[in-house]
């Protein structure tokens, strides 16, 4: 009894959280929102036939059972629709990717001819085949979702890699929080083989609690999500050209003349040198695209073949080389290394600690006190024991 309670607990927290995806109040990400919806609603489903299946009174009408199973099919490729929009500025559903849904369609045309089929008339699939069938059909579930929780992984790391193309800043839009989901779902999958395959005791008796568990952590990371692409239309545009640019094609047709390419290397430098546009910490490709007057492809084409540097590098170089100044200048001692990084142009201090890091080789700290000299005196040698002054 104690399992079917939890079970359904999971699985209406699974509904609700699939109806606030789809509902989407804060209006970010509103098309991988929808597609994560859909996810939710079909775990929510298989999390509902666990439950009610577990316990034969409470078994379910032959529709809910088809609806059940049939929702299984859909859980893989909703997650990957949903990671490859959240990743992906202004995208749109592609004629091709219909065959992500192509074993969900087939076991729905199925499950229909079984379900309204006549038990007076002989079985639509011979015993031998309809068995193998059902085989294949378990396993392919299973395949099915480890396969695109690997695509979606790949993905995610994609887009972490990136988004340093066109910001200086990414605690906001790395998707760190959908890490942690699909984290998150790796237990779930874990606990659900478990009770397939391994059959471990301990962890079978405490799945239902574990489920809940999860379901909580995944809602948590969901609801905290921040729109990923604040660009208008245009802008969302070109930054989806960039992230899909062939790096070779690029190559063999420059966008910019070398006359061009120079006149502009001047101008950028002198808007980053005295007018400082690195210290506004939301600065993006568009934004600098717009003060530089040129559109932001051809600003990332700047920056990768007139600096050889992605966009995030470029200006947290400027924000490191001010961070440097800030450490040593005597009317900025007062701020410590937080309230440097906010001068610098930096948004957090995990950020400017790793950025800082990275282009010195030390922390601002260890920085500081090697260029200040600030080496703590020795302690002063303590006097040997038992020794007396015999002087006087």
């Amino acid at each position: 009894m104690q399992d079917l309670v939890l079970f359904t607990l999971t699985a209406g927290s699974v509904f609700l959280l699939a109806f606030l995806s789809v509902a989407n109040p804060k209006g970010a990400n509103d098309t991988a929102n929808k597609w994560l919806g859909v996810f939710l609603f079909s775990f929510g489903c298989a999390l509902l036939e666990r439950a009610l299946f577990s316990f034969p009174p409470h078994m379910p009408p032959t529709p809910f059972t088809v609806l059940t199973e049939l929702s299984r099919f859909a859980i893989a490729p909703a997650l990957y629709m949903s990671v490859l929009n959240f990743t992906s500025p202004g995208r749109t559903f592609k004629k091709g990717e219909y065959l992500h849904f192509l074993p969900f369609l087939l076991f729905a045309l199925y499950s229909i001819i079984t379900l309204f089929s006549s038990p007076r008339l002989p079985p639509l699939l011979p015993p031998a085949l309809g068995k193998a069938m059902g085989a294949a059909m378990f396993l392919s579930v299973k395949i099915q979702i480890v396969a695109y929780w690997l695509l979606s992984q790949s993905r995610l790391v994609w887009h972490q890699r990136n988004i340093r193309m066109f910001a200086s800043t990414t605690a906001a839009i790395n998707l760190r929080w959908l890490q942690y989901f699909l984290w998150a779902l790796v237990f779930i999958i874990f606990l659900w083989f478990n009770e397939l395959f391994f059959g471990i005791t301990i962890i079978k008796t405490l799945a239902p609690f574990g489920y809940l568990v999860a379901v909580y952590f995944i809602g948590y990371f969901s609801l905290r999500q921040q729109e990923i692409f604040r660009f208008e239309r245009q802008e969302v545009e070109a930054i989806r050209e960039i992230l899909e640019e062939d790096p070779v094609s690029t190559a063999k047709t420059p966008r910019l003349s070398g006359e061009a390419m120079a006149t502009l290397k001047e101008k950028m430098q002198a808007i980053m040198e005295h007018d400082k546009a690195f210290l506004d910490q939301e600065l993006d490709l568009p934004q600098l695209a717009r003060r530089m007057h040129v559109s932001p492809h051809d600003l990332s084409y700047l920056l990768n073949a007139g600096f050889g540097e992605s966009f995030f590098q470029f200006v947290n170089r400027y924000r490191v080389a001010e961070a440097k100044i800030l450490l040593l200048s005597p009317k900025h001692r007062h701020l410590n290394v937080l309230g440097i990084a906010y001068e610098a142009g930096f948004s957090s201090k995990t950020t400017f600690n790793t950025t800082f890091k990275k282009f010195t080789g030390q922390s601002p700290t260890q920085f500081q006190r090697n260029a200040l000299g600030e080496v703590q005196p020795a302690p002063p040698a303590r006097p040997e024991e038992g020794r007396m002054d015999t002087r006087g």
